[in-house]
């Protein structure tokens, strides 16, 4: 027997039948891609876990009446688009509110990065537990290792000079510094490190880092410090970097020759270097591709250093290494559809811990993402336009918030993870994924030399149109 406002969810084959609220039918049906947004951030932000895990994270902070969950729920509404600044959020939420403003936003400045860090990393591996009901091991780039890339990136330069301190300056203020770790296979950030003083080095940042076994870490050559690659190769993992010419000289153990008999353009060699620290010793390949064109910084070649097994081609690991740059795009969709850098987040425990927010909404949409590859397939997701994704997601949540209250959304956080998994799939099946596609834009134009507009501030439009015809 059915409880009463509840309506059963169409069963797939053998799969058990779930339960929902009434009045979410006319989503699921018409619109289940916001019902499929919400059911992930349900599901990850749970209350009792947050709560739980600022009491083991928290070194000074404790809970009188601002509670965590309250301010993760608050800030991933900033961080979503849904209210332009943590001030609108306040008004919004003002019933819930049991303190003065001063005391939330006091709070939010002494929020320890530790906090934002721990969040990030606990519903990462949430949402990697429902991924490994998918199978998603045919994606790992090389089989049998983990892929990680690791990069950094310093926060604020756009912030306003609100802070007494900075208003004796013109000079932009930096809020902070980052270390991301992301998953190609899984598209997760899975461990941050947040820094409040923005000029620390970030290889100073290198030693929080955790490393597991099996794991392949991607980076570029401002992380190819020798005791760095001597952890990883400690702890039975490996390691793909770009060549750092002071941080880690090297000996040879082979010359240079051609990776492939007849193939020019990929040479390698085998080398070895010290860990200054514990002397180990650390072999390790050298690979040199030849660049068709210089880069910026004028290298006519790339120069990887990495300790994967002989059996995989230098070819396919130069290949490899140009997939560092995902986390760039990463970062980007951080900034333009999730706004990791809210405005009038100044100080920077708050916009540390905004950042960490907006990691924690990517993740959840890199869930719903691997819903709908599960569904509709790689390449379909592959062609997703962002833009497109959360103007519709936002175009009915505000409705969809109204009509199903929070309250009503507590039957998602009884599900456990296979039945979620299912859930999940079910709105996927329904979202239509022709309306996300992405628009390809056409060959760029020849750049045109124009007027600079001194003499004539402006022109008529119709005379320039009738002059061309």
């Amino acid at each position: 027997m059915k409880r009463a406002g509840t309506t059963p969810a169409k069963p797939a084959g053998n799969a058990i039948t779930l339960a929902y609220p009434r009045e979410l039918r006319p989503f699921v049906e018409r619109s289940p891609l916001p019902v499929l947004v919400r059911s992930c951030l349900e599901w990850l932000i749970d209350d009792q876990a947050l709560e739980a895990l600022f009491c083991q994270t928290a070194q000074q902070q404790y809970t009188r009446e601002l509670t965590i969950d309250f301010m993760v729920n608050l800030m991933l509404d900033v961080i979503c688009g849904r209210h332009p600044s943590a001030g609108a959020a306040l008004t919004v939420h003002r019933d819930r509110m049991t303190t003065t403003r001063q005391a939330f936003y006091a709070k939010l400045q002494r929020m320890e990065p530790g906090v934002g860090a721990a969040i990030v990393r606990h519903v990462a591996s949430l949402a990697d537990t429902v991924m490994a009901q998918w199978d998603r091991a045919r994606y790992e780039p090389v089989p049998g290792y983990e892929a990680r890339v690791l990069d950094g990136a310093h926060l604020g330069g756009r912030t306003a000079h609100r802070l007494k301190p900075l208003r004796q300056t013109r000079s932009a203020g930096l809020t902070g510094v980052a270390l991301a770790v992301y998953g190609l296979a899984s598209q997760l950030v899975v461990q941050v490190v947040l820094e409040e003083d923005a000029y620390t080095q970030e290889r100073a940042l290198l030693k929080q880092l955790d490393i597991g076994a099996g794991q392949l870490w991607i980076a570029d050559r401002n992380f190819c410090v020798r005791s760095f690659l001597s952890r990883i190769a400690q702890a039975q993992s490996c390691f793909l970097v770009r060549w750092h010419r002071t941080a880690c000289p090297f000996e040879e153990l082979t010359p240079l020759r051609e990776a492939v008999a007849g193939q020019a353009g990929i040479q390698e060699q085998a080398v070895q270097f010290t860990d200054p620290g514990t002397g180990q010793q650390i072999q390790a390949r050298r690979i040199e591709l030849c660049l068709p064109s210089p880069t910026r910084d004028g290298d006519t070649t790339l120069v990887i250093m990495t300790n994967l097994p002989v059996q995989i081609a230098a070819a396919q690991l130069c290949e490899l290494y140009r997939q560092r740059w995902k986390i760039e795009t990463h970062y980007q969709r951080l900034t333009e559809q999730l706004h990791c850098e809210p405005q009038g987040l100044t100080h920077p425990r708050a916009a540390l811990f905004a950042f960490a927010m907006a990691i924690v909404a990517s993740n959840a949409l890199a869930l719903v993402q691997a819903a709908l590859r599960q569904q509709h397939g790689r390449e379909a997701v592959e062609e997703l336009s962002y833009y497109y994704f959360v103007l519709f997601v936002t175009s009915v949540w505000e409705g969809m918030h109204i009509v199903v209250p929070a309250q009503r959304w507590r039957f998602v956080c009884r599900f456990s993870t296979a039945q979620l998994a299912q859930w999940l799939c079910e709105l996927a099946q329904g979202v239509d994924m022709d309306q996300l596609r992405r628009s390809r834009r056409g060959p760029k134009q020849p750049w045109t030399k124009r007027a600079s507009g001194k003499t004539y501030h402006h022109v008529s439009i119709k005379r320039l149109l009738d002059a061309q015809s």
